[in-house]
Parts: structure tokens; sequence; C-alpha cells
């Protein structure tokens, strides 16, 4: 396997336009926003949204000045999209979060051409770097043609435990794991390729992406790899992709991994 350097977008485009979804743990907002701020600064137009509760774009150190705000209640009166604008329903109680539509909302929104991509935070994992989904987990839009699963390479070597792994119990049944074990590549390739772990619910139609965040990290870059390897020489058709990258405010770089 060899690692070359890529621009996510410039892949994201090479497979069409369409409903993108974020799954997993470990950055997936950081990339929903870097991918948000890379599509406006190509002078594209794009929809941001979530099928779950999100902190507040305003809330959030990272969300992109070159992305506009529409916090409506009805998906409906939004009007199709100039540049790239996050949309969702207003803050809750708390006035921390905003609330996502939901998934059929989401496929009415790209039926009537709101914006050419709609990119979606469709999981939940509370800053965790990985998570295996519950049984109500994650929530895709059926019109959805790219997923692409997040994990935070940080997890590597890190003990199985509720801080570390979101859905604990879930994580437990697809890997095989137990409370106190060590993340191992291959419980990480487990969660991958389970069909209850990382891609559950993906629509027949959609790509399957994988993305390792977080490469930054010493020795990183090298654990992405392996995994990855690991993960082809299981099922060599099961993903369409992985890539390995660092999602920050800064920047975002990315490698996609390639057989020799």
């Amino acid at each position: 396997m060899r690692c070359e350097p890529v621009l996510l977008l410039s892949e994201l485009t090479s497979f069409g336009s369409g409903i993108v979804c974020l799954v997993g743990g470990g950055g997936k907002t950081s990339l929903l926003y870097a991918l948000g701020a890379d599509i406006a600064n190509t002078c594209g137009s794009a929809l941001l949204t979530s099928t779950t509760k999100m902190f507040r774009p305003d809330l959030t150190p990272d969300f992109p000045p070159q992305v506009s705000v529409a916090l409506e209640h009805d998906p409906t009166a939004l009007p199709p999209c100039r540049g790239v604008v996050f949309a969702a329903r207003p803050a809750s109680d708390d006035g921390k979060k905003v609330h996502g539509y939901s998934a059929d909302e989401v496929d009415a929104l790209f039926s009537r051409a709101i914006a050419p991509t709609i990119i979606v935070e469709a999981d939940g994992a509370s800053c965790r770097p990985i998570k295996a989904p519950a049984t109500h987990e994650p929530v895709i839009p059926a019109n959805t043609t790219i997923v692409i699963g997040v994990i935070g390479l940080s997890c590597f070597s890190m003990p199985f435990t509720p801080a570390t792994v979101f859905r604990d119990e879930y994580f437990a049944a697809v890997t095989g794991l137990t409370l106190g074990d060590t993340l191992t590549p291959e419980a990480v390739a487990a969660l991958v390729l389970h069909p209850k772990g990382l891609f559950k619910n993906r629509p027949r139609i959609a790509k399957r992406l994988l993305f390792l965040n977080q490469c930054d990290l010493p020795g990183a870059l090298d654990k992405g790899a392996a995994l990855a390897e690991m993960l082809f020489t299981r099922d060599a058709d099961f993903l369409h992709a992985v890539y390995i990258g660092s999602v920050n405010k800064e920047r975002t770089s990315c490698h996609k991994v390639l057989s020799d």
C-alpha cells in the first residue's frame, strides 16, 4: 500500500453530485465545515445540515466564515443556496444546539434542487474518536450517494472504555471486545466491515468511503495505512476508497491509500 496526496473535495466531485453523509466519530463536524469551506472557496454551492443534533455553528470555533447560516423550522421555506449554507432548526431549549432535519426532509430538499450537493452529519459521537451505531443510528436519507465513515486515529492502542468509545455496548457486540480491552486494528476493521457497524443503514446505491482522521499524531499515518491494507485484504470490494487526513480549522490535508 502507498499513500498519495489528494484533494478530498475533488475526490468527492469525481463521484458526482448528490447527498453525502458523514457517520462515525473522530471529527465529523470539522470535516463537514472543512468541505463546506472548500466548496465556498471554489465558488460552488452546497447545503450543510444534519439529521441529528449539533452545536450551534456560532458556538463552534472551526465554523468557517465563508459559510452562511439559515436557522429555519420549516425546510420547505429554505431558498436555493447561493454559495454554501448551513441550515437546521433553531436552537433547542438549552440554546447550545440546533436540530437537524429528518432523512425524508433532506431527500425532499435535494429533489427540489436546493443545492447540487448536500453534506449531512448523520450521526453523533459525543466527541469520541470512534463509535458503533445504536439501533436508531445513523439517520441516512434514502437518496444518499456517498457515505463517509469517520474514525479518529487517536483510538488506536487506547483502552476500550465509555470515555474512548461511544455506544460501548454496541461496539462490544460488533467487535467482540469487552470493556478494558485494547482497541486493536483488528477490532476497528471489524467495526468497519460489520453489517451493524460503521456503515449501517447505507443505501444500496451509496459508495462507502473511509476517512481516518488525526493523521498528524505521531505514527498515525502508518497505523492508518496498515488498517487500510487489512480492510482491503479482508474484503477488496467493500470500500470504494480510504483517505487518511487531518482536519482542523486551519487546514485539511488528505492522503488516498492506493494498492501497489
